[in-house]
C-alpha cells in the first residue's frame, strides 16, 4: 500500500478566496523597501538605502 503524502493546504483569510501565489509574496517583500530613486536597482543598493 502507498502511504498518503502530507500535502498541506494553506489556510485562507476570511476575506480571501484563493491563496496568494509565491510571486505575489516575493513582490510584496520587494515593495516593503521604498525605491527612493524611483527606478529600481541592485539588491546591494536597496540595503544601503535601508540603512540610511
Amino acid at each position: 500500500m502507498t502511504q498518503p503524502v502530507g500535502h498541506e493546504v494553506p489556510e485562507l483569510e476570511f476575506d480571501e478566496t484563493v491563496p496568494p501565489r509565491p510571486e505575489e509574496e516575493i513582490a510584496d517583500v520587494a515593495r516593503s523597501v521604498p525605491d527612493r530613486e524611483g527606478h529600481g536597482g541592485s539588491p546591494d543598493d536597496t540595503a544601503a538605502v535601508a540603512r540610511s
